[in-house]
């Protein structure tokens, strides 16, 4: 049956906005602050899981919504540097056209509504909603649901990541996963998400040509 998305929800680190390379350095000098390994190179982050990897890097689990705050203070302090991908902005100008945006991150909205604001993209979305990265995304897809009291076919979710995947499953979201961000094609097409944008363009034909 044909339906019209109603809402598309985008995830913003590693989809809309780099604060990955701007984050390595961060996450870098929080290691050594504290103890845990650094990042050497950035490949080694897009085959794992965001738990593997801590537990990769030996960040403590139980500190780590501390060291989360702390990073996203200090990353609040180079939201100046973080680049937008490449072709995201007339991606997100062109949806906005005929759809309703909203951003769901565990990134602060402080961060974020600066990083809108420097790339002249905060009119294009209706509102942003944080989840905790300790209490995951599903709920807060059940919530944004209720609230703008929609059925889980009419949103479409697009992240990076493996756990974005997950999350959008089990209220069964159509998910796109983007190539550019965290994970690799490789490790996302293993958990089959609805589609796999290669470039921001793909997201455009996805949902105005491929809906199903």
């Amino acid at each position: 049956s044909f339906v019209m998305y109603k809402l598309i929800l985008f995830d913003f680190d590693g989809t809309i906005a780099d604060t990955i390379s701007v984050g390595m350095p961060v996450f870098n000098m929080l290691a050594r602050k504290h103890g845990f390994f650094e990042i050497k190179d950035i490949n080694e982050l897009r085959g794992v899981t965001l738990n593997e990897f801590f537990k990769n890097h030996k960040v403590s689990k139980i500190k780590l919504p501390f060291y989360f705050k702390e990073f996203l203070n200090m990353l609040n302090e180079k939201m100046t540097e973080v680049r937008l991908y490449d072709g995201m902005d007339n991606v997100i100008k062109r949806l906005n056209r005929s759809y309703k945006l909203g951003i769901l991150s565990a990134n602060s909205k402080p961060n974020i509504k600066k990083f809108l604001r420097l790339n002249n993209l905060e009119y294009c979305f209706d509102f942003i909603e944080n989840y905790s990265m300790f209490f995951g995304k599903s709920k807060t897809f059940n919530k944004i649901m209720k609230k703008k009291r929609l059925k889980n076919n009419e949103i479409i979710y697009i992240g990076d990541e493996l756990r974005d995947i997950e999350a959008a499953k089990k209220p069964s979201i159509d998910i796109i996963s983007v190539t550019w961000g965290f994970n690799n094609r490789e490790t996302l097409e293993k958990r089959k998400p609805t589609f796999v944008a290669e470039k921001p363009e793909d997201i455009v034909s996805f949902i105005e040509f491929k809906k199903i």
